[in-house]
């Protein structure tokens, strides 16, 4: 506990050294400001890259083992002569074929494999054709369980009309670009003609706009048992999707998944290796930012206080000469860069927040017509706390060695002037 006289003394120094005062409030108010300016803006940005990336494709997916044909001269158990030449060729089996087939033993397993996956969704796969009087596309077909295929994919919440969770077996929900290419509305007539020549009518139950390219242009969604019919899987499905609670820890994930399924696992983060290391590059560059930022409000809280312990010697040679010791000297400059902190931090955080309040209010209109917000703010208590603590532990640290200094005053010199 520190004692009055430390206290006081240190209070009276701050009390009467306004100017410097405010300078070192402000130093730090601006270094919190930024830190949580910087981390928020570029987490943000970073978390909208991801989703732009990820927010169509599933983080984790479980597909079928690739099938490799092995040879005869392969096989140990069939006591065939090693000196025997056999000739021929290793040709990998069509993937259209690798399906899952009982896919309903693994679904339980699958939804309590690993405390961070949120949703998994059995899926079908494939290439049609859509007809609509003259006109004929090719498209990809999806068949799902749309209540539990919503959580890989937001369709529903960015549903322009209709329905997509409660879809029946005859129902088709495509994207609105599609939509506009067939000039389909809601409760329309649609043609899927499958890979192998079946032909199957739907009713356009509900048109969606994601913002996934890859989603409202050229892919339709049907039930889960009318994609097996049309593409001819019988009870087969073609893979399941994963999506989890936190994405950038999905192949972390996958690699505990692995060895416990007899399936090929991959995330997200293996698919797209690109995409990856630059948000991780991005990431190291944003932390970069920050302790350089750190760092910048130290230099500028030391340097402050070297000038405040400069502009005292007569009064730290006075107090020494009344007994002061060397460690409440130096306790009495440490708790002013403390203080000084810790308003700073009161100043910084409240600006902080909201700055980023006033860029989250912030909206504009994309390409596509539509009203978003630039900047994806969360605000998040821990960041305000962490920023304010590495703000006060710096200011502790940067009047550590000017409070060293003013202990080592020669209390006889300073008074003679000298």
């Amino acid at each position: 506990m520190l004692s009055y006289f430390i206290r006081s003394v240190a209070f009276r120094h701050l009390r009467y050294s306004v100017g410097q005062s405010l300078l070192t409030i402000g130093v730090v108010g601006i270094s919190v400001l930024l830190i949580i300016y910087l981390r928020t803006i570029i987490g943000g940005t970073q978390n909208r890259i991801t989703q732009n990336t990820t927010g169509a494709i599933p983080h984790i997916t479980v597909e079928p083992p690739e099938r490799t044909p092995v040879g005869a001269w392969q096989l140990t158990n069939l006591g065939i002569d090693p000196d025997t030449l056999y000739v021929g060729e290793v040709v990998n089996l069509p993937k259209a074929r690798e399906v899952i087939e009982d896919w309903r033993l693994w679904l339980p397993s699958l939804d309590a494999v690993d405390p961070g996956v949120a949703t998994v969704s059995p899926v079908v796969t494939g290439q049609a054709f859509m007809n609509r009087g003259s006109r004929r596309q090719s498209v990809r077909v999806t068949g799902v369980l749309p209540e539990r295929h919503n959580g890989i994919v937001e369709i529903e919440k960015n549903l322009d009309a209709g329905r997509f969770i409660g879809m029946v077996s005859g129902d088709v929900v495509l994207g609105q670009k599609l939509a506009r290419d067939f000039g389909l509305k809601l409760r329309d007539k649609v043609r899927l003609v499958g890979p192998e020549g079946l032909t199957l009518n739907f009713s356009v139950a509900g048109i969606y706009t994601t913002g996934f390219g890859q989603v409202d242009d050229g892919q339709v969604f049907v039930t889960l048992r009318d994609g097996q019919s049309l593409l001819e899987l019988g009870g087969s499905i073609s893979s399941f999707g994963l999506k989890l609670t936190d994405l950038y820890d999905a192949e972390n994930v996958a690699r505990r998944m692995a060895p416990s399924l007899p399936f090929k696992v991959q995330s997200w983060v293996v698919q797209n290796p690109n995409l990856f290391r630059t948000l991780d590059a991005q990431g190291q560059t944003r932390d970069l930012i920050l302790i350089m930022t750190t760092i910048a409000s130290g230099f500028g809280i030391g340097s402050i206080l070297v000038m405040v312990v400069t502009s005292k010697y007569r009064e730290i040679g006075i107090l020494k000469a009344m007994g002061a010791t060397p460690g409440e000297i130096q306790s009495i400059f440490v708790l002013e860069g403390l203080l000084l902190a810790f308003v700073g931090c009161l100043v910084g955080v409240p600006l902080g927040v909201l700055l980023l309040k006033g860029l989250a209010a912030i909206r504009s209109v994309g390409p596509d017509g539509r009203v978003d917000a630039p900047f994806l703010i969360e605000i998040d208590p821990m960041l305000l706390l962490g920023a304010s603590l590495v703000a006060m532990a710096t200011g502790v640290v940067a009047s550590y060695f000017p409070a060293r200094r003013a202990g080592k005053v020669d209390p006889m010199q300073v008074i003679r002037g000298s």
